[in-house]
């Protein structure tokens, strides 16, 4: 039998005579504590926690070093890596281009996680569907991965989903992930979240929970103190979790949107490319499926895709490229949405101006004029909606044709007479 330092513990313990709980009350540290790392499962105590109950065992000057040195054994063992293939990370894309601002606050941050005691850091990634969330943590993941010794884990929490994961189901995900045997895996979620969090108290781990349905489903989800970094994205603001980094993803910047279309169909009609490029509102979901269609009817000119997208009333429809339609990602957050919410997403899209107040929200939306606040609030934490300075609201130029197709489909007496 190895000589682990649980074994030692509970010799050390029956040699000077003493109960769980007697040592309890002599070191200070807990029974439930004592009796997790007597039978091996917190493996990793602090160096502080070790002392106190040499010191209460009374043990003599000679044995201490290897009483302490088979506690260090156990937290060089927590270091060991993710099993390969555990929640492994997806592949990065290799046409990834710009968000150099995000990479870098995200770096900043990775580079300040600290041991024990300062709190492990979280960062949030929200946007609406297509900013490209899950490629920006994933090509973090990768170019950070080599300083988190203890390996990095990713889980797609499914969100848009009707029924997410719930806590409880991803903390058994995340600790079998880490090495713990099925049937050493607490029943309680509680439990579960308290020993994920020990294990993460000494592993220098990056994790990645993508695609996050709300609060809820991921705040048992986040370390306590440690080296370890947490990256959540979502497409909610996930506004009440506290005590996090926040990165809200826009479009590109018109550079590096059209930067992102050459690199997925190169070096061809510059000025048509830029159009294709604004025509997509510079987002990256639709980018990529333009340069996808583009490459896959290697007879188009990118000047003929720059026509037919110019027509708005086509242009959602010209935004397919075999699974990947931009039209069905914003419609897993439409309808989440709230009934009130819904309609007033659809009506907005009859604003006559490209920003708007609750006023004239009101207007379009006359039914219910005390919920326009809550309904603009909702539409803003699900991102369909971008909050402005002084009150005011605006519809990215993708969404709004959506909204409107909406409008059209769902209440045509509405819609009718509109400009195109």
């Amino acid at each position: 039998m190895s000589d682990t330092f649980g074994r030692r513990l509970r010799e050390q313990r029956h040699t000077a005579g003493l109960t769980m709980e007697q040592l309890a009350e002599r070191s200070g540290v807990s029974a439930r504590a004592i009796s997790d790392m007597e039978r091996e499962r917190s493996v990793a105590p602090q160096r502080r926690t070790v002392q106190a109950l040499a010191e209460a065992l009374a043990l003599p000057a000679a044995e201490q070093p290897a009483f302490l040195a088979a506690a260090r054994a156990g937290r060089a063992r927590t270091t060991a890596t993710v099993p390969a293939g555990c929640c492994a990370l997806p592949r990065p894309i290799p046409d990834f281009t710009g968000r150099g601002r995000e990479l870098a606050q995200l770096t900043r941050v990775a580079n300040a996680a600290q041991p024990a005691p300062a709190v492990a850091p979280v960062v949030t990634v929200s946007g609406t569907a297509g900013t490209g969330k899950t490629t920006l943590a994933v090509q973090a993941a990768h170019l950070l991965g080599a300083a988190f010794t203890g390996g990095s884990l990713f889980v797609d929490l499914r969100g848009m989903d009707a029924r997410p994961p719930g806590a409880d189901e991803t903390l058994a995900r995340l600790l079998s992930a880490l090495g713990v045997r099925d049937d050493e895996i607490p029943e309680d979620g509680t439990d579960r979240a308290g020993m994920f969090r020990e294990l993460l108290h000494h592993r220098r781990v990056l994790a990645v929970f993508d695609n996050v349905a709300d609060e809820s489903q991921v705040r048992p989800l986040l370390p306590g103190p440690g080296p370890s970094l947490t990256v959540i994205t979502s497409r909610r603001l996930l506004a009440g979790l506290e005590g996090v980094h926040r990165l809200h993803l826009t479009q590109l910047p018109s550079e590096d949107a059209a930067t992102l279309l050459r690199r997925i169909i190169g070096d061809r009609e510059p000025g048509a490319t830029g159009e294709v490029a604004e025509l997509c509102g510079r987002l990256p979901l639709a980018l990529r499926i333009a340069g996808n269609r583009l490459m896959s009817r290697p007879q188009w000119t990118v000047r003929h895709l720059a026509d037919r997208l110019s027509d708005e009333r086509r242009r959602l429809d010209q935004l397919i490229a075999g699974d990947l339609r931009i039209a069905a990602a914003f419609s897993l957050s439409y309808t989440q949405l709230s009934p009130q919410a819904r309609r007033l997403f659809r009506r907005l899209s009859l604003a006559p101006v490209a920003d708007f107040d609750a006023g004239l929200a009101g207007a379009l939306d006359p039914v219910d004029p005390d919920g326009i606040e809550d309904a603009l609030d909702e539409l803003v934490e699900s991102s369909l909606l971008q909050a402005h300075v002084d009150g005011r609201y605006r519809f990215h130029n993708l969404i709004r044709l959506f909204a409107r197709e909406r409008l059209a489909e769902e209440e045509p007496a509405a819609g009718h007479g509109r400009s195109a």
